[in-house]
């Protein structure tokens, strides 16, 4: 009787050598800015555009200088979350960023600044599914993710830690998983038993029920055409696994639903930019379709 090695059905997804050096070592999926292309120039600029117009609109109207520097700093990464979003949410279509973006600068306007903390921890759980860097998750961001959601459950909104052990878990069980996640998963959830529970039922209005189903409908599309996605991970030049951004826009949505349910009004300016990235990538993927630049 032959006895064979077990094949590896994932080998051929796995990613190529890969030697990391200084902070890489330790920070997996960190992605870099590149100025080289012309998107991400205008991004930036835009970016610094925002910030120095809402100082002076805010100084204008009586606010305290430092006040006013904190608040168009706000704007600013809101527009700038945004727009990293939709790069993760939908690769291959830029542009809907700077839609998902403007969205963004009318629905703070309207709602005010949210928490950044939320979207940084967004960023990168999106980034450990869809694995956009070429690279797993490792020391740093881990310690982001699970520190983030441990320090949102401390002040109330105890949906992160359990969100973040849900994401964990996906990504030990979808094409190319890290089987240690697992081990992580089980740290997030620990988080919950240091959690805040707010006894107090949540209110959500109905123009932020029809915000989210919109910014939902628009996106749904994303899903099906993510068959087709061309991009490549920045850190290996190997195409995205399909599954994995597949995996990832269906966690994505199943996040922004829970949040605003469970949450309600509290959490909705916290997630615009989430929900601004939405929205733009749809809208600009029915535009893409009607012009058959799709597929």
């Amino acid at each position: 009787m032959i006895c064979r090695k077990k094949s590896n059905k994932y080998a051929g997804d796995q990613p190529a050598a890969y030697d990391p050096t200084g902070v890489s070592e330790y920070l997996g999926l960190g992605r870099p800015i590149d100025f080289d292309k012309k998107p991400v120039r205008i991004a930036m600029m835009c970016a610094v555009a925002i910030s120095v117009v809402v100082t002076l609109w805010k100084c204008s109207t009586g606010m305290d200088s430092g006040a006013a520097v904190v608040s168009a700093l706000g704007y600013a990464l809101s527009f700038l979350f945004s727009y990293m979003l939709a790069l993760e949410l939908d690769p291959d279509r830029q542009l809907g960023g700077f839609i998902g973006g403007g969205l963004t600068l009318i629905a703070t306007y309207f709602m005010g600044e949210g928490n950044i903390l939320v979207m940084l921890w967004l960023l990168f759980i999106l980034r450990m599914l869809n694995r956009s860097s070429g690279d797993r998750h490792r020391l740093i961001d881990n310690v982001i993710m699970i520190g983030s959601a441990a320090w949102l459950g401390l002040q109330g909104l105890w949906v992160f830690p359990l969100l973040t052990g849900a994401a964990y878990i996906l990504e030990s069980q979808i094409q190319a998983g890290y089987f240690r996640s697992l081990y992580l998963a089980g740290i997030s959830l620990a988080c919950l038993i240091f959690a805040k529970y707010d006894t107090v039922a949540n209110e959500l209005s109905m123009s932020n029920i029809i915000i989210m189903a919109l910014a939902f409908i628009l996106f749904l599309p994303e899903i099906r055409v993510a068959d087709y996605v061309k991009s490549k991970g920045d850190k290996n030049g190997k195409r995205l696994l399909p599954k994995r951004l597949q995996t990832m826009q269906g966690y994505f949505c199943m996040m922004l639903f829970s949040l605003t349910f469970l949450h309600g009004n509290a959490i909705v300016p916290s997630l615009m930019p989430a929900v601004g990235a939405a929205a733009g990538c749809g809208i600009y993927l029915f535009v893409a379709l009607l012009k058959h630049e799709v597929f």
